[in-house]
Protein backbone atom coordinates (compact mmCIF):
# COMPACT_ATOMS: atom_id res chain seq x y z
CA UNK A 1 0.00 0.00 0.00
CA UNK A 2 1.13 3.40 -0.67
CA UNK A 3 0.56 6.14 1.62
CA UNK A 4 -0.71 9.52 -0.13
CA UNK A 5 -1.11 12.86 1.89
CA UNK A 6 -3.42 15.02 1.10
CA UNK A 7 -43.28 26.07 18.97
CA UNK A 8 -42.62 22.79 19.70
CA UNK A 9 -44.94 19.90 18.88
CA UNK A 10 -44.99 16.94 21.62
CA UNK A 11 -43.46 14.01 19.55
CA UNK A 12 -45.69 11.28 21.03
CA UNK A 13 -46.53 8.68 19.59
CA UNK A 14 -47.89 8.08 15.71
CA UNK A 15 -50.93 7.09 17.12
CA UNK A 16 -52.98 3.41 18.17
CA UNK A 17 -51.25 0.32 16.97
CA UNK A 18 -53.36 -2.70 16.48
CA UNK A 19 -54.11 -4.59 19.36
CA UNK A 20 -52.51 -7.78 17.84
CA UNK A 21 -48.93 -6.54 17.67
CA UNK A 22 -46.67 -3.64 16.39
CA UNK A 23 -47.47 -4.04 12.54
CA UNK A 24 -51.10 -3.47 12.62
CA UNK A 25 -52.54 0.37 11.19
CA UNK A 26 -51.96 3.14 12.51
CA UNK A 27 -53.36 6.66 12.73
CA UNK A 28 -53.73 10.16 14.02
CA UNK A 29 -50.77 11.39 15.93
CA UNK A 30 -48.17 12.42 14.25
CA UNK A 31 -46.24 15.57 14.70
CA UNK A 32 -42.53 14.75 14.11
CA UNK A 33 -40.93 16.89 11.21
CA UNK A 34 -38.46 15.53 8.21
CA UNK A 35 -36.04 18.58 7.50
CA UNK A 36 -35.56 18.77 3.55
CA UNK A 37 -36.64 15.65 2.79
CA UNK A 38 -36.76 12.41 5.13
CA UNK A 39 -33.16 11.09 5.44
CA UNK A 40 -33.93 8.23 8.28
CA UNK A 41 -32.47 5.26 7.03
CA UNK A 42 -32.81 1.39 8.38
CA UNK A 43 -30.16 0.71 10.38
CA UNK A 44 -29.89 -3.14 9.29
CA UNK A 45 -28.13 -1.82 6.02
CA UNK A 46 -25.05 -1.03 7.85
CA UNK A 47 -22.21 -3.31 8.84
CA UNK A 48 -22.42 -4.81 12.61
CA UNK A 49 -19.58 -3.75 12.71
CA UNK A 50 -20.27 0.10 12.36
CA UNK A 51 -19.98 1.79 15.78
CA UNK A 52 -23.89 3.27 15.87
CA UNK A 53 -25.18 0.10 14.60
CA UNK A 54 -23.34 -1.34 18.04
CA UNK A 55 -24.94 1.10 20.25
CA UNK A 56 -27.96 1.26 18.70
CA UNK A 57 -28.34 -2.33 20.30
CA UNK A 58 -29.04 0.10 23.56
CA UNK A 59 -31.85 1.08 22.39
CA UNK A 60 -35.12 -0.75 22.03
CA UNK A 61 -38.95 -0.28 21.05
CA UNK A 62 -41.10 0.73 24.27
CA UNK A 63 -44.51 -1.26 23.61
CA UNK A 64 -46.95 1.03 26.22
CA UNK A 65 -50.62 -1.23 25.98
CA UNK A 66 -53.49 0.53 27.66
CA UNK A 67 -56.97 0.15 27.74
CA UNK A 68 -57.07 2.27 25.05
CA UNK A 69 -54.88 0.59 22.69
CA UNK A 70 -50.98 -0.08 22.22
CA UNK A 71 -48.53 2.84 21.50
CA UNK A 72 -44.68 2.85 20.55
CA UNK A 73 -42.24 5.13 21.43
CA UNK A 74 -38.82 4.57 22.00
CA UNK A 75 -36.24 3.97 24.92
CA UNK A 76 -32.83 3.42 25.71
CA UNK A 77 -30.82 1.24 28.73
CA UNK A 78 -29.17 3.39 30.79
CA UNK A 79 -28.04 1.13 33.45
CA UNK A 80 -28.15 -2.67 34.16
CA UNK A 81 -31.43 -2.09 35.56
CA UNK A 82 -32.65 1.28 33.97
CA UNK A 83 -34.60 2.55 31.01
CA UNK A 84 -34.69 6.26 29.80
CA UNK A 85 -37.29 7.49 27.71
CA UNK A 86 -40.13 10.98 27.39
CA UNK A 87 -42.47 11.84 30.23
CA UNK A 88 -44.74 12.02 27.84
CA UNK A 89 -45.00 8.13 26.58
CA UNK A 90 -44.96 7.37 30.29
CA UNK A 91 -46.89 8.24 32.05
CA UNK A 92 -48.07 10.89 29.89
CA UNK A 93 -49.51 9.13 27.09
CA UNK A 94 -52.66 8.92 29.11
CA UNK A 95 -52.89 12.69 29.41
CA UNK A 96 -52.42 12.92 25.37
CA UNK A 97 -55.90 14.76 23.78
CA UNK A 98 -56.04 12.07 21.40
CA UNK A 99 -55.81 9.02 23.73
CA UNK A 100 -58.77 7.10 24.99
CA UNK A 101 -57.14 5.49 28.03
CA UNK A 102 -57.16 5.48 31.28
CA UNK A 103 -54.50 3.21 32.56
CA UNK A 104 -51.67 1.73 31.17
CA UNK A 105 -51.48 -2.32 31.66
CA UNK A 106 -47.88 -2.95 30.65
CA UNK A 107 -45.49 -1.87 29.26
CA UNK A 108 -42.56 -3.92 27.04
CA UNK A 109 -38.83 -3.31 25.94
CA UNK A 110 -38.23 -4.36 22.86
CA UNK A 111 -34.37 -5.10 21.95
CA UNK A 112 -32.74 -6.09 18.75
CA UNK A 113 -35.68 -5.24 16.44
CA UNK A 114 -33.77 -4.21 13.47
CA UNK A 115 -34.63 -5.33 10.28
CA UNK A 116 -38.23 -4.01 8.52
CA UNK A 117 -41.32 -6.10 9.03
CA UNK A 118 -39.46 -8.38 11.34
CA UNK A 119 -40.89 -7.87 14.62
CA UNK A 120 -40.34 -11.46 15.73
CA UNK A 121 -36.76 -11.02 15.82
CA UNK A 122 -37.21 -8.69 18.60
CA UNK A 123 -36.60 -9.99 22.67
CA UNK A 124 -38.65 -8.31 24.90
CA UNK A 125 -38.22 -7.22 28.48
CA UNK A 126 -40.61 -6.54 31.12
CA UNK A 127 -41.18 -2.80 32.39
CA UNK A 128 -42.70 -1.85 35.59
CA UNK A 129 -45.36 0.94 35.02
CA UNK A 130 -44.72 2.88 37.56
CA UNK A 131 -41.92 5.34 36.61
CA UNK A 132 -38.80 5.43 38.95
CA UNK A 133 -38.20 9.23 38.30
CA UNK A 134 -39.94 11.57 36.43
CA UNK A 135 -40.15 15.15 35.34
CA UNK A 136 -42.93 16.66 32.94
CA UNK A 137 -40.63 19.99 33.02
CA UNK A 138 -38.01 18.50 31.53
CA UNK A 139 -39.82 15.70 29.40
CA UNK A 140 -37.82 12.63 30.94
CA UNK A 141 -38.66 9.30 32.78
CA UNK A 142 -36.37 6.46 34.10
CA UNK A 143 -38.25 3.26 34.02
CA UNK A 144 -36.88 -0.28 35.85
CA UNK A 145 -36.74 -2.81 33.55
CA UNK A 146 -36.66 -6.63 34.62
CA UNK A 147 -34.61 -9.51 32.91
CA UNK A 148 -30.87 -8.20 32.93
CA UNK A 149 -31.26 -6.83 29.35
CA UNK A 150 -27.47 -5.30 29.74
CA UNK A 151 -26.25 -8.67 29.99
CA UNK A 152 -26.93 -8.87 26.14
CA UNK A 153 -27.47 -5.09 25.06
CA UNK A 154 -25.16 -2.20 25.64
CA UNK A 155 -25.63 0.07 28.42
CA UNK A 156 -25.32 3.91 26.73
CA UNK A 157 -22.71 6.30 27.57
CA UNK A 158 -24.45 9.73 29.02
CA UNK A 159 -22.50 12.97 29.13
CA UNK A 160 -23.15 16.35 30.29
CA UNK A 161 -21.34 18.41 27.75
CA UNK A 162 -22.63 21.54 26.39
CA UNK A 163 -23.71 21.19 22.52
CA UNK A 164 -22.57 23.52 19.96
CA UNK A 165 -23.39 24.77 16.87
CA UNK A 166 -23.12 22.06 13.78
CA UNK A 167 -22.38 19.52 16.40
CA UNK A 168 -22.59 15.86 14.24
CA UNK A 169 -25.30 14.20 16.24
CA UNK A 170 -27.16 10.64 15.36
CA UNK A 171 -30.37 10.03 16.36
CA UNK A 172 -31.33 5.76 16.65
CA UNK A 173 -35.18 4.92 17.51
CA UNK A 174 -38.42 3.53 16.54
CA UNK A 175 -40.23 5.77 13.59
CA UNK A 176 -43.88 4.82 14.26
CA UNK A 177 -42.75 1.86 16.47
CA UNK A 178 -41.42 0.33 13.20
CA UNK A 179 -37.96 -1.37 13.03
CA UNK A 180 -34.98 0.41 14.56
CA UNK A 181 -33.67 3.77 12.07
CA UNK A 182 -30.83 5.89 12.25
CA UNK A 183 -30.75 9.88 11.36
CA UNK A 184 -27.55 10.86 10.38
CA UNK A 185 -27.26 12.92 7.04
CA UNK A 186 -27.78 16.41 7.37
CA UNK A 187 -28.22 15.43 11.49
CA UNK A 188 -26.39 17.90 13.74
CA UNK A 189 -26.73 20.62 16.52
CA UNK A 190 -29.13 23.36 14.86
CA UNK A 191 -28.22 27.34 15.18
CA UNK A 192 -28.44 28.06 17.77
CA UNK A 193 -27.80 24.72 19.48
CA UNK A 194 -29.66 25.21 22.43
CA UNK A 195 -32.49 27.59 23.47
CA UNK A 196 -33.80 27.46 27.71
CA UNK A 197 -34.07 23.59 28.60
CA UNK A 198 -33.77 22.79 24.87
CA UNK A 199 -31.30 21.46 22.77
CA UNK A 200 -32.45 22.13 19.01
CA UNK A 201 -31.23 19.58 16.14
CA UNK A 202 -31.86 19.41 12.54
CA UNK A 203 -32.50 15.11 12.57
CA UNK A 204 -35.15 13.90 10.56
CA UNK A 205 -37.97 12.02 12.95
CA UNK A 206 -41.53 10.39 13.16
CA UNK A 207 -43.71 9.90 15.67
CA UNK A 208 -41.89 6.62 17.74
CA UNK A 209 -38.82 8.80 17.67
CA UNK A 210 -40.11 10.01 21.37
CA UNK A 211 -37.78 8.67 24.12
CA UNK A 212 -34.88 8.55 21.50
CA UNK A 213 -31.21 8.95 22.06
CA UNK A 214 -29.61 12.16 20.32
CA UNK A 215 -25.66 10.71 20.13
CA UNK A 216 -22.73 13.32 20.40
CA UNK A 217 -21.62 11.79 16.62
CA UNK A 218 -17.80 12.40 17.74
CA UNK A 219 -18.00 11.16 21.59
CA UNK A 220 -20.27 8.58 20.96
CA UNK A 221 -21.88 9.15 23.63
CA UNK A 222 -25.65 10.57 24.26
CA UNK A 223 -26.07 14.01 24.61
CA UNK A 224 -29.82 14.89 24.65
CA UNK A 225 -32.91 12.95 24.85
CA UNK A 226 -34.91 13.88 21.71
CA UNK A 227 -38.99 14.65 22.76
CA UNK A 228 -40.58 17.70 20.01
CA UNK A 229 -40.52 18.96 16.76
CA UNK A 230 -42.12 22.61 14.94
CA UNK A 231 -42.70 21.98 11.72
CA UNK A 232 -43.41 25.75 11.14
CA UNK A 233 -39.78 26.61 11.92
CA UNK A 234 -38.20 23.00 10.37
CA UNK A 235 -36.66 22.02 13.89
CA UNK A 236 -36.97 19.35 16.16
CA UNK A 237 -36.03 19.13 20.01
CA UNK A 238 -34.80 17.48 22.51
CA UNK A 239 -34.01 17.62 26.30
CA UNK A 240 -30.21 18.42 27.08
CA UNK A 241 -28.56 15.78 29.28
CA UNK A 242 -26.78 17.77 31.23
CA UNK A 243 -30.21 18.87 32.47
CA UNK A 244 -31.13 15.67 32.83
CA UNK A 245 -28.25 14.12 35.25
CA UNK A 246 -28.57 17.54 37.06
CA UNK A 247 -31.80 16.52 38.62
CA UNK A 248 -31.79 12.93 38.43
CA UNK A 249 -30.67 10.72 41.56
CA UNK A 250 -30.62 7.63 39.47
CA UNK A 251 -28.88 8.71 36.42
CA UNK A 252 -26.38 11.12 38.13
CA UNK A 253 -25.07 7.82 40.20
CA UNK A 254 -24.82 5.94 37.22
CA UNK A 255 -23.13 8.97 35.56
CA UNK A 256 -20.61 9.14 38.91
CA UNK A 257 -19.83 4.54 38.22
CA UNK A 258 -16.66 4.31 37.11
CA UNK A 259 -16.79 4.54 33.19
CA UNK A 260 -15.67 1.13 31.19
CA UNK A 261 -14.00 1.60 27.89
CA UNK A 262 -14.87 0.16 24.55
CA UNK A 263 -13.27 -3.43 23.77
CA UNK A 264 -11.01 -2.82 20.63
CA UNK A 265 -12.14 -2.42 18.04
CA UNK A 266 -11.24 -2.41 14.61
CA UNK A 267 -12.88 -1.42 11.01
CA UNK A 268 -11.93 -1.47 7.35
CA UNK A 269 -14.04 -0.17 4.26
CA UNK A 270 -14.02 -1.33 1.83
CA UNK A 271 -13.97 -5.00 2.59
CA UNK A 272 -12.77 -5.72 -1.52
CA UNK A 273 -10.64 -2.96 -3.49
CA UNK A 274 -8.11 -3.13 -6.41
CA UNK A 275 -5.20 -0.91 -7.66
CA UNK A 276 -5.89 3.15 -7.03
CA UNK A 277 -8.47 1.80 -4.28
CA UNK A 278 -8.39 3.90 -0.65
CA UNK A 279 -9.08 2.00 2.80
CA UNK A 280 -10.67 3.91 5.15
CA UNK A 281 -9.25 2.54 9.00
CA UNK A 282 -10.77 3.59 12.05
CA UNK A 283 -9.42 1.90 15.27
CA UNK A 284 -10.62 2.57 19.07
CA UNK A 285 -7.98 1.89 21.15
CA UNK A 286 -8.36 2.50 25.20
CA UNK A 287 -5.94 5.29 26.54
CA UNK A 288 -3.78 3.05 28.37
CA UNK A 289 -2.66 1.29 25.53
CA UNK A 290 0.34 2.46 22.54
CA UNK A 291 -1.03 0.72 19.38
CA UNK A 292 1.38 -0.80 16.88
CA UNK A 293 -0.40 -1.21 13.75
CA UNK A 294 0.24 -3.90 10.84
CA UNK A 295 -0.95 -4.74 7.46
CA UNK A 296 -0.32 -8.88 7.58
CA UNK A 297 0.03 -10.00 4.11
CA UNK A 298 -1.33 -13.07 2.37
CA UNK A 299 1.91 -14.65 2.72
CA UNK A 300 2.55 -13.76 6.17
CA UNK A 301 4.82 -10.76 5.56
CA UNK A 302 4.73 -7.99 8.19
CA UNK A 303 4.39 -4.63 6.92
CA UNK A 304 3.98 -1.83 10.11
CA UNK A 305 2.66 1.15 9.72
CA UNK A 306 3.44 4.38 11.35
CA UNK A 307 0.80 5.61 13.99
CA UNK A 308 1.57 9.45 12.48
CA UNK A 309 -0.48 8.42 9.39
CA UNK A 310 -3.56 8.16 11.74
CA UNK A 311 -5.64 11.09 12.62
CA UNK A 312 -6.19 11.14 16.40
CA UNK A 313 -9.65 11.63 17.52
CA UNK A 314 -10.65 11.50 21.30
CA UNK A 315 -13.23 9.54 22.09
CA UNK A 316 -13.25 9.97 25.64
CA UNK A 317 -11.03 10.28 28.43
CA UNK A 318 -10.08 6.55 28.30
CA UNK A 319 -10.43 6.12 24.59
CA UNK A 320 -8.95 7.22 21.26
CA UNK A 321 -9.78 6.73 18.07
CA UNK A 322 -6.91 5.97 14.93
CA UNK A 323 -8.82 6.94 11.80
CA UNK A 324 -8.05 7.52 8.06
CA UNK A 325 -10.14 8.60 5.46
CA UNK A 326 -10.61 10.17 2.13
CA UNK A 327 -10.87 13.51 3.66
CA UNK A 328 -7.53 12.94 6.16
CA UNK A 329 -4.33 14.11 5.40
CA UNK A 330 -2.92 10.80 4.51
CA UNK A 331 -4.49 7.83 2.92
CA UNK A 332 -3.74 4.11 2.38
CA UNK A 333 -4.12 3.28 -1.08
CA UNK A 334 -3.67 0.00 -3.05
CA UNK A 335 -0.90 -0.05 -5.33
CA UNK A 336 0.97 -2.89 -8.55
CA UNK A 337 2.85 -4.14 -5.91
CA UNK A 338 0.76 -5.25 -2.87
CA UNK A 339 0.03 -9.06 -2.42
CA UNK A 340 -3.32 -10.10 -3.95
CA UNK A 341 -5.69 -12.12 -1.59
CA UNK A 342 -6.58 -11.35 2.07
CA UNK A 343 -4.60 -9.06 4.30
CA UNK A 344 -5.45 -8.92 7.52
CA UNK A 345 -4.56 -5.03 8.95
CA UNK A 346 -5.00 -4.50 12.78
CA UNK A 347 -3.43 -3.21 15.87
CA UNK A 348 -1.48 -4.65 19.02
CA UNK A 349 -0.94 -3.61 22.34
CA UNK A 350 1.85 -5.24 24.84
CA UNK A 351 3.64 -4.97 27.82
CA UNK A 352 5.42 -1.56 27.19
CA UNK A 353 8.87 -2.79 29.60
CA UNK A 354 8.86 -5.88 27.35
CA UNK A 355 10.41 -6.18 23.68
CA UNK A 356 7.89 -6.02 20.73
CA UNK A 357 9.34 -8.99 19.34
CA UNK A 358 8.58 -11.00 22.41
CA UNK A 359 5.03 -10.34 22.20
CA UNK A 360 3.95 -9.26 18.84
CA UNK A 361 5.33 -12.81 17.76
CA UNK A 362 2.36 -14.95 19.63
CA UNK A 363 0.09 -11.92 18.47
CA UNK A 364 0.69 -12.55 14.87
CA UNK A 365 0.62 -16.26 15.01
CA UNK A 366 -3.02 -16.07 16.32
CA UNK A 367 -3.94 -13.67 13.56
CA UNK A 368 -2.63 -15.72 11.00
CA UNK A 369 -4.40 -18.36 12.79
CA UNK A 370 -7.61 -17.11 11.93
CA UNK A 371 -8.49 -15.12 15.66
CA UNK A 372 -8.19 -11.46 14.54
CA UNK A 373 -9.83 -10.21 18.07
CA UNK A 374 -8.52 -11.02 21.37
CA UNK A 375 -5.60 -11.06 24.27
CA UNK A 376 -2.78 -13.61 24.25
CA UNK A 377 -0.50 -13.98 27.49
CA UNK A 378 2.80 -13.14 26.90
CA UNK A 379 6.41 -12.40 28.97
CA UNK A 380 5.59 -9.34 31.36
CA UNK A 381 1.54 -9.55 30.86
CA UNK A 382 -0.50 -10.06 28.35
CA UNK A 383 -0.93 -8.33 24.70
CA UNK A 384 -4.53 -7.39 23.15
CA UNK A 385 -5.09 -7.29 19.28
CA UNK A 386 -7.42 -6.43 16.59
CA UNK A 387 -7.72 -7.15 13.19
CA UNK A 388 -9.90 -7.18 10.54
CA UNK A 389 -9.40 -8.63 6.86
CA UNK A 390 -9.73 -7.18 3.87
CA UNK A 391 -9.11 -8.46 -0.30
CA UNK A 392 -6.81 -6.91 -2.61
CA UNK A 393 -8.50 -7.99 -6.30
Amino acid sequence: MRLLPFLACIALICGGLATGGLAGPQAGIDNEVAIEGYNNEPISTYSAEADFVKLGRGVGLLRIETDGGTFPCTAFLVSETHLLTNNHCVPGVLDHPDVTATQILSVTWMAGYTHPGMIEEAEGFDVDVTPVETSKELDYTVLRVRGDPAARYPVLPLTDAVAKEGMPYWIIGHPKGESQRISREGCRAARPPSEGNRLRHTCDTLGGNSGSPIFDSSARQVIGLHNAGNERVGINFGVPMALILGQSGVLKATAAAAPKPLPLVMSLYPEALGVGEELSVAADVPADCTPLFYDVAPSGRLVPLPTEIFQQVKLSALQTRFQTSPAAQYGLVVVEEDEKGTHRLGFACGPEDQDVRQWLRPVIERVMGGTLVGEVAVPGGTASFAFREFTVR
